[in-house]
């Protein structure tokens, strides 16, 4: 019985390798992870890897039993950086933060060895092209309301990392993307929230076009951050307790990272929702919305239980100036960045056809 049904497994992954890559892919830039998508056939294939690397001792031993266990890492200037999911695993061992080559959604201008670890995730996410000149949309955040930054340098680094590899490469607004993902069934009207790592990204849009795009520096990044101060904890410590076990729901018997955890989303979500009424009372024209409108949120920051009914509460106490209708979660909170990117991707590449 085992072995036909792992017969079955491998004639079935025979059979998906066979079917017809399409054209063009979308990789969404985020802080905590780089994730891409493509279509294979009828399906949408995912990668993802965590945007992190991590110092350990370089040994000719360590090397090699990171080479035999296919760890990615980067050895520079005599020194030996693992990068990605592993990279979070070795913090955690040694109870250590992991460090970012992203910081407030963009590369570090801290971080020395910040352009090779992006390099080298995002090669392992897109890979080479499939066709000649193939298109690929990345992700790119909106301007800071609270920052004194741009994205240009990002935006152009990126954009050269992805030339160099063969690609056509294009920039999708992180929060667009989230729309172009999930209100297909709305005709692309609706807002879109992506609660990332560094940065919470809002985009408003009517019939798929933006009335207004932007992104605070206040994210899942600062929640770890205020956290670990809060309780004298590391915040790789707190972001994995966040990602793993945290429910927004409950409200007994929780523990000193927990209650601080609970104290802090209800300040970021605040304070998103009060930059987007500022927005809105910027903003000088205005389609006429006559119907409520959809929000999605996504991210993984708002991956906790009970997220989405913790803001519906805020929200319903801060009020928007135009209806709201439903708030619900993106279908894949992780992956609604990547597949609008591919979206936009598989849409240019039909019109060279």
């Amino acid at each position: 019985m085992v072995e036909k049904k792992k017969k079955k497994i491998k004639e079935q992954g025979i059979e998906f390798l066979k079917q017809k890559v399409e054209k063009g892919k979308g990789v969404d830039i985020g802080t905590a992870f780089v994730k891409g998508a493509q279509k294979v056939g009828a399906h949408i294939v995912f990668r993802s890897q965590r945007n992190a690397f991590f110092e350990v001792e370089h040994t000719d031993f360590t090397k090699t039993i990171l080479d035999k266990s296919k760890v990615k890492y980067i050895i520079k200037d005599d020194k030996l950086y693992v990068v990605g999911d592993e990279a979070f695993e070795f913090a955690n061992m040694f109870n250590k933060d992991t460090r970012r080559p992203l910081s407030r959604g963009v590369i570090s201008p801290t971080e020395k060895e910040a352009l090779p670890m992006v390099e080298l995730l995002v090669k392992s996410i897109v890979g080479k092209p499939s066709y000649p000149e193939e298109i690929v949309y990345y992700s790119i955040p909106g301007e800071p309301q609270d920052a004194d930054f741009n994205i240009i340098y990002h935006e152009k680094i990126l954009n050269g990392f992805l030339r160099n590899l063969g690609y056509i490469p294009k920039t999708i607004n992180e929060a667009h993307a989230i729309i172009l993902s999930e209100l297909a069934g709305e005709d692309f009207t609706g807002m879109g929230i992506s609660f990332g790592g560094g940065m919470a990204n809002v985009c408003l849009s009517f019939l798929s076009v933006p009335i207004f795009k932007f992104s605070v520096t206040k994210a899942g990044d600062w929640i770890d951050q205020q956290v670990a101060m809060a309780v004298d904890e590391t915040a790789s410590r707190v972001s994995a307790i966040k990602e793993s076990s945290l429910d927004l729901n409950k409200e007994r018997g929780l523990t000193k990272i927990e209650t601080a955890l609970s104290i802090y989303y209800n300040h970021l979500i605040e304070y998103v929702i009060q930059n987007i009424k500022q927005q809105f009372s910027q903003a000088k024209k205005m389609p006429l919305i006559q119907k409520p409108i959809t929000i999605v949120l996504s991210g993984g920051t708002s991956l906790p239980k009970g997220f989405a009914d913790r803001f519906k509460r805020i929200l319903d106490q801060l009020k928007l100036p135009i209806p709201v209708g439903e708030i619900r979660m993106a279908a894949e909170p992780l992956r609604s960045v990547a597949k609008g990117a591919l979206i936009a991707a598989s849409a240019d590449e039909s019109k060279r056809e």
